[in-house]
């Protein structure tokens, strides 16, 4: 593929995923948001499960919401590779009274498949479930599904610092990707994007997604390993 091509390919993903966002982490209509979904797309949740077909994604994300249908969403950062995209997104609930000193927001990792039509063939979610804990604090602070939601809501601390902005060629980022693999791993997919990139590595047991960041010397100035530690049964493997 021409370098052309694939820069058309990364804007018309990128275009397609400004859609999903204003139906979703925007919009917060989330039987819209599923139908961005292809009939036969998967989306895995490491922590939740795994959901074929597009009605089944919608019939899982509208009683996903249902208790926390005041949570908006920010997006930190967002990667893009021809069809293959990355995004690191916060999940936020507003305060209840009393506890406006108090941030009840966690983030995690996104992996998103394009194909087509403004339609998803895939998206799959990594975070450790612990950083989840927080929703639990909210509903003991006293948050319930319909207070008012706060879109303006943002991390107090973003989770990664400013890439680089200038990264190494393509190789370099990916042979950093790969030093970083848990070791019995498996190299299944990567998204890079500059000097930022994401790889996802399998075990039997589990999915790791390895996020770097590269400079133009080649150094890695930034890593993070995320997975979920409780994950027995890898579906992607």
């Amino acid at each position: 593929m021409s370098e052309h091509s694939a820069d058309m390919k990364s804007a018309a993903t990128r275009e397609a995923f400004e859609i999903c966002l204003d139906r979703g982490a925007r919009g917060r209509d989330w039987p819209a948001w599923a139908a961005v979904f292809a009939d036969d797309a998967v989306y895995t949740e490491h922590c939740l499960g795994q959901f074929v077909g597009r009605d089944a994604i919608g019939a899982w994300i509208v009683g996903q919401m249902e208790a926390v249908a005041c949570m908006t969403f920010s997006v930190e950062w967002i990667i893009v590779e021809g069809d293959r995209l990355a995004y690191w997104i916060w999940n936020h609930l507003p305060s209840p009274t009393g506890h406006d000193d108090h941030e009840f927001c966690f983030p995690n990792l996104s992996m998103m498949t394009y194909a087509g039509n403004q339609q998803w063939s895939l998206q799959e979610d990594f975070y450790d479930p612990a950083w989840t804990s927080t929703v639990i604090d909210w509903f003991r602070a006293g948050g319930t599904p319909d207070m008012a939601a706060d879109p303006t809501l943002l991390p107090l601390t973003p989770s990664h610092p400013v890439a680089p902005v200038d990264g190494a060629d393509r190789s370099v980022v990916a042979a950093a990707l790969a030093a970083l693999a848990p070791p019995g791993t498996r190299w299944r997919h990567d998204v890079i994007d500059g000097p930022v990139g994401v790889g996802v590595f399998d075990s039997p047991e589990r999915a790791y997604a390895v996020l770097v960041h590269v400079d133009a010397e080649g150094t890695t100035v930034f890593s993070q390993l995320i997975t979920n530690p409780t994950e027995t049964i890898n579906p992607c493997r």
